[in-house]
């Protein structure tokens, strides 16, 4: 029964009451219904307690009852009040009282329905009842569902009150959107705070409606707004290491400061002694900048029955143990953003001590890097000028111990300018000298590092008198040493472009000339002493050196098409070159009237072949030897076809089919080289087939015969009789191929013959699971060909297949999988097994790798919720746990 009917509130008001008639309502017959839509009645605010206007609506009816000033709205019935709204299949409203009354209704069968569902900003509550006074803006509500953020709360009874705030009895909270959930947290009394927090007094975890002994005498759980942070304490997980012990791990406290810093302090503490702090700071401002600080001290404790066992046993295991020891790291990442005529400052950290990273690796690559870098810069573009400059602190150091620094490094760059703006004020108007531009930059370096330099290295290991044979190290505590120990150089670059022009029509022709120089505090003079048979050698504080060369490219464009019969698919093929020609001279500096090679006699007996003299750089940086007057070529190709596209039946689409992207072929040739004039000859393609095949090609070829001693001859060995045109040294050809293509629009990983490159994922933990894609499949492909020459002369052949896929056994299962074979030494190089369960509001994963480094199993259950990522059971064994 359907009926229309829009009442003013004045109607309803006893300050309003005209002629003190009384309007009841009464419903439409049969017939009316069927012409009239939903009720709608829209009440304006009089002066009193409500605060604006209240629209109602219901399917069935609305009654009043002007004297009990009571509205009931029947069937589908809707009330918005300002922020609040309210849908029930019945709902009274009372003016008298200031209440709302929402409850179900049966049908026809007896079932309730039409569950009242009560809005409130971003809070919304679902119950058999609610009761709610507008005036106070409190309520009670039966039998309630709510949800708070990431979780949902159930509660016989819930009182609100005027701050919003709500309170539970015989409550349950949890993360499972099902009105009967597989698991919850229950407690007798709970407290919200809407985005903020829920709070319970002693509680206990229900799993499948079992009750379990975990539980607490209070709960806690953080229910920010949306992306919003907030702190909390961070629960431990359990574990046992075979080197330190049981432990406890990554167990913390997270600070959330403000909107734009948050701190995460954890640690690990073990039965055996050892412990690791860690603090990670990670801040962010919008349109500014970005960035993470990291601190980490750890005290790595062996058992000691381990370590006497570790020098007699041969348990690989046990002989590799690390010491006992203290290490301490720091990692800092800092992005700006970037702004117009703003500077721009960046930093990327990672230093502290040599066995930190050997003891807390996340990865295979981790474990095995030997180098780790820093870097900070500040870099700035003058504004409205072509200059800008660049300083920068950097630093490596090795597994071994060894640090080098560059402290500072200073660098003033100009931007290729035009000579005709820089001497002129006159509009361009594309005369040949107007294209003239030029560039230069300047760096400055000084270089220092904890590892000093045999005397007798810089000059190709020609004795010296005094010459201290081993490097040696200096304790970065030793500031003096390590200052007389290190290079202080500034090189002055100047780039003169001469432009590029246009030749024959068809041809780019393009000149130019650079000139480098460099300034060093270091500067040697030889001298050969007959008594010792070696030489001495001076140094002065300043040298400099330079070099400059001249150059020249032509280049061209040759396009060839054939084209075929109409009504045929192909409808023509076009085949792309571009062939180029290079030319450089530089003289030859290594002449002593350049002053930067010194000839020098090292010996007084010389050996039957044996020249006395040698030729010795004066400066560490001096240019190389020999004069260059080489012409290079280059010839890159690209191949593809024209065909009717098969999804249109009218024949007027087409498409075009790659053949070939890249082939190209590139050598050189020295005209002033007195032997082997030719450079070896490299060859390289790419290209995509049906989209789905990449392939890569890449091989060098030497032009010149070989002796039996593996030295190259002056001799070609071109034979045409042979059809022989070079020799092949070294060749790589590898395929990848993805076979389904919703996979490929979704980005994966790459399928890859070497373990994971990622430095902070732990290859046995699940990545992010993506149940929509049925399966994928990807191969990839590699053989190489090597070959050695020499005494150890050898021809090298490498394969390696990777395949990477997955799989969705079921809507809810999906496996996973990872193999690399290596068909030279006929074995499974790398592999891994992953296996996860969607579990609703759980999930599982087993993750497997039965080779390899990182040789291990994980299984893990945990509720998908972030709010509660501590609620797991892992048990793994992996080469990370060993340490």
């Amino acid at each position: 029964m359907t009926f229309l009917l829009l009442l003013q509130f004045a109607i309803l008001s006893p300050l309003a009451v005209v002629g003190q008639r009384v309007l009841k309502a009464v419903p439409l017959s049969q017939d009316t219904a069927t012409t009239v839509k939903q009720d709608s009645v829209q009440l304006a605010a009089p002066q009193g307690d409500i605060e604006t206007t209240i629209k109602y609506s219901a399917r069935d009816s609305i009654l009043f009852e002007v004297g009990n000033k009571v509205v009931n709205l029947y069937g589908d019935a809707k009330i918005n009040y300002g922020t609040m709204s309210l849908e029930a299949a019945y709902i009274q409203i009372n003016y008298e009282t200031n209440t709302l009354t929402a409850t179900t209704l049966p049908d026809s069968t007896g079932k309730e329905t039409g569950t009242p569902l009560f809005t409130q900003g971003s809070e919304t509550y679902a119950a058999k009842r609610i009761a709610y006074n507008y005036k106070t803006k409190k309520g009670r509500i039966s039998e309630v569902v709510t949800q708070q953020g990431e979780g949902y709360i159930h509660a016989e009874v819930v009182k609100k009150n005027q701050d919003n705030e709500f309170f539970g009895l015989h409550a349950q909270y949890t993360t499972c959107n099902l009105e009967h959930p597989h698991f919850y947290i229950g407690a007798s009394k709970m407290k919200g705070i809407p985005n903020d927090k829920v709070m319970t007094g002693p509680f206990n975890l229900v799993i499948g409606d079992i009750p379990t002994p975990i539980g607490f005498l209070f709960g806690l759980f953080p229910t920010p707004r949306q992306n919003n942070r907030a702190s909390g304490v961070i629960v431990p997980s359990f574990g046992e290491s075979r080197a330190q012990g049981f432990y406890l791990s990554n167990g913390g406290y997270y600070f959330a400061w403000n909107d734009y810093i948050g701190t995460r302090l954890t640690g690990d503490v073990y039965s055996l002694g050892g412990y690791n702090i860690r603090m990670d700071n990670t801040y962010r401002k919008r349109y500014a900048y970005s960035g993470n600080l990291g601190l980490q001290y750890q005290y790595f404790k062996n058992d000691e029955a381990d370590v006497e066992r570790s020098r007699s046993t041969s348990d690989n295991f046990i002989s590799a143990l690390p010491p006992t020891q203290r290490t301490i790291w720091i990692n800092w990442s800092h992005t700006p953003t970037p702004k117009p005529g703003q500077g721009r400052f960046s930093a990327s950290v990672n230093a502290g001590s040599n066995g930190h990273q050997r003891l807390n690796y996340n990865s295979p690559s981790q474990y095995l890097s030997p180098t780790f870098n820093s870097n900070i810069s500040y870099q700035k573009n003058i504004e409205n000028t072509p200059f800008s400059y660049t300083a920068k602190l950097s630093q490596s150091q090795s597994i071994g111990g060894v640090y080098n620094f560059v402290l500072p490094d200073l660098n003033f760059s100009m931007t290729p300018i035009s000579f005709f703006e820089i001497l002129t004020n006159d509009l361009p108007t594309g005369r040949w000298y107007e294209q003239f531009t030029l560039g230069y930059n300047v760096t400055a370096q000084s270089r220092i590092s904890n590892v000093t330099r045999p005397a007798g290295e810089s000059f190709q290991g020609v004795p010296v008198i005094g010459q201290r044979g081993d490097a040696d190290t200096i304790s970065l505590s030793d500031f003096n040493r390590l200052w007389e120990n290190g290079q202080r150089t500034a090189n002055h670059n100047l780039q003169l472009n001469l432009g590029s022009y246009k030749l024959l029509r068809y041809f780019n022709f393009s000149p130019s000339v650079n000139y480098r120089e460099t300034w060093s505090d270091e500067k040697y003079s030889f001298r050969f002493d007959p008594d010792s048979q070696k030489i001495a050698v001076d140094t002065t504080n300043f040298g400099r050196v330079y070099e400059y060369s001249a150059g020249a490219s032509l280049s061209t464009t040759i396009y060839g098409t054939v084209y075929f019969k109409e009504g045929k698919r192909i409808q023509a093929i076009r085949h792309l070159i571009r062939p180029s020609l290079g030319y450089s001279y530089r003289p030859d500096f290594g002449r002593e009237s350049f002053g930067f090679y010194q000839r020098v006699q090292t010996t007084s007996f010389p050996g039957p072949g044996q020249d006395p003299y040698r030729l010795l750089p004066r400066l560490n940086n001096a240019p190389g030897i020999g004069l260059q007057n080489q012409l290079s070529f280059n010839i890159q190709n690209n191949l593809e076809m024209k065909v009717r596209s098969k999804n249109d039946s009218t024949d007027q689409k087409f498409e075009k089919i790659r053949l070939i992207d890249n082939l190209s072929l590139t050598s050189a040739y020295n005209f002033a080289a007195d032997s082997l004039k030719l450079s070896p000859i490299n060859m390289s393609m790419n290209t995509n087939l049906f989209k789905i095949f990449n392939v890569n090609f890449t091989s060098t070829f030497e032009p010149y015969k070989r002796d039996s001693l593996g030295r190259q001859v002056d001799e070609y060995v071109f034979d045409f009789k042979k059809l022989k045109l070079a020799n092949l040294t070294n060749a790589n050809f590898s395929v990848s191929a993805s076979f389904n293509p919703e996979a490929r629009r979704t980005p994966t990983r790459t399928p890859s013959n070497l373990p994971s490159l990622q430095p902070d994922m732990d290859p046995l933990m699940p990545d992010y699971v993506d149940f929509k894609i049925p399966w994928t499949l990807s191969l990839d492909y590699t053989i190489g060909y090597y070959k050695r020459f020499g005494a150890n002369a050898d021809n090298t052949l490498t394969q390696t297949l990777g395949l990477d896929g997955s799989l969705n056994l079921t809507e809810n299962w999906k496996i996973t999988y990872f193999a690399s074979y290596d068909f030279a030494n006929n074995n499974i190089a790398n592999a891994r097994l992953q296996i996860y369960r969607d579990l609703h509001c759980w999930e599982m994963s087993i993750g497997w790798i039965p080779y390899g480094f990182a040789q291990g199993y994980n299984i893990t259950i945990n509720a998908k919720s972030s709010l509660l990522q501590d609620l797991r059971l892992t048990k793994n064994r992996s080469a990370r746990n060993n340490y």
